[in-house]
């Protein structure tokens, strides 16, 4: 829940150092993570103003080595975050209170913990927003100053594992950007639902071919074939009937003989 101020009170006019980490904790709880935890550990003024942050990080990233230089992960990171007095003018503190393994934090001794994250620009030209982030780029090896050089590692003994193991070994290399983790950090709020992928539907499968039969098995004769669809002679055209002659024989008449011609002669 995002947490308001009423910048009119009293308080905020009799202290105007308070306006500075009102606004700080205002912004810090607009911060929406899947991965981060912010808890408030102690505040000042009758308004309850945060002056120390107790930060929890689920995510995976390197507490220590074993003998064979390998490393051990943990998931739950815890940071201390404390605001001093002369905050922002002087920068914000910042305490591993979990084990951590990495340049840029000191692993053991008086200051076990101490996060080196160049926060003295931090209240001034940054904000505890932009550090919580910075220090979970941190833990995820995204970020890291292992060289020799200014601003100078924070744990030599981890720089050097660094430069002599992990990246030959592909563990961790900011260069090639391989990281211990990848989580998304901050959740952008009132973002569209990812569109669904399309659901696959299986295609119905073939029915399956009938086993054929053992030659033991009886077999059931062959189905008669079916018959031939009739067909119907074409419709003829009507013809009219035929009709009958009558042949009448007219006997022939013989014929009759010829007459004798007789031919006198003259004496």
């Amino acid at each position: 829940m995002n947490q308001m101020y009423d910048f009119s009170h009293p308080v905020f006019k009799a202290d105007r150092r308070l306006i500075r980490l009102a606004r700080e904790h205002a912004q810090l709880t607009t911060l929406v993570s899947d991965v981060i935890n912010i808890v408030v550990a102690e505040t000042i003024s009758p308004l309850r103003i945060p002056i120390k942050y107790h930060v929890e990080y689920l995510i995976k990233s390197i507490v220590g080595i074993d003998n064979d230089q390998r490393p051990i992960y943990g998931n739950i990171h815890t940071l201390e975050i404390t605001l001093p007095e002369m905050y922002p003018l002087e920068g914000c503190r910042l305490t591993m209170l979990t084990d951590a393994w990495h340049p840029n934090i000191k692993s053991d001794g008086r200051f076990k913990g101490r996060v080196c994250g160049n926060s003295d620009g931090f209240g001034i030209n940054y904000d505890l927003y932009q550090l919580v982030l910075r220090v979970g780029e941190i833990l995820q090896y995204k970020n890291y100053h292992a060289i020799h050089t200014p601003p100078y590692p924070e744990d030599t003994t981890v720089a050097e594992w660094v430069i002599n193991f992990a990246e030959p070994n592909g563990i961790v290399d900011k260069a090639r950007e391989i990281w211990v983790d990848d989580t998304p950090l901050i959740r952008l709020p009132n973002r569209p639902p990812e569109e669904e992928p399309p659901i696959s539907v299986p295609l119905p499968t073939p029915p399956k071919k009938p086993t054929p039969l053992l030659a033991t098995q009886p077999t059931e004769a062959p189905a008669a074939p079916a018959p031939a669809p009739s067909v119907e002679p074409p419709p003829t055209t009507p013809t009219a009937p035929a009709r009958a002659f009558k042949i009448t024989l007219i006997p022939k008449k013989e014929a009759e003989p010829a007459p004798k011609i007789v031919i006198k002669s003259k004496t």
